[in-house]
């Protein structure tokens, strides 16, 4: 039982050690999208869906060894949860944040698109059903 127990508690840690890397990313995502550093981005987001595989497979772990012992009045157990927990809904809060501004961001694009090429909202009716008409070309002056 002490040797199961000291296996959750490192499976626990590790998880905590994750979760602090996770949450260091989440930072750096969200100064990657400020400064439009897109490959950072990338490279970030990469990170980030590492650390969430590795986190996933250590919780199967964890959820296995809690579901075989009786670890629900072990105060030492719990309060390494209680953190875990707090740093899950914090992690949660940025994803939903991110997730929001890239949502706002995008439909400020698309409206823009819309606006400037108008012709491409229309829709076109055809035996099949409606169909989104494709936008012409248009060339885009980057030269500043």
């Amino acid at each position: 039982m002490n040797n199961l127990k000291n296996e959750l508690i490192s499976i626990l840690a590790e998880e905590n050690n994750i979760l602090d890397k996770v949450i260091e990313n989440q930072s750096n995502f969200r100064n990657a999208i400020n400064s439009k550093d897109w490959q950072n981005l990338m490279k970030v987001s990469e990170n980030v869906n590492s650390l969430m595989d590795k986190f996933n497979l250590l919780d199967e772990k964890r959820d296995s060894l809690m579901n075989q012992n009786n670890f629900k009045n072990n105060e030492e157990i719990e309060n390494i949860l209680v953190v875990l927990r707090g740093k899950l809904v914090k992690c949660r809060t940025e994803n939903k944040a991110l997730q929001d501004y890239i949502m706002i961001t995008r439909n400020f694009v698309h409206k823009i698109i819309d606006n400037a090429l108008p012709q491409g909202s229309c829709k076109v009716y055809t035996k099949s059903g409606v169909v989104q008409r494709q936008p012409k070309s248009i060339v885009v002056n980057t030269l500043f």
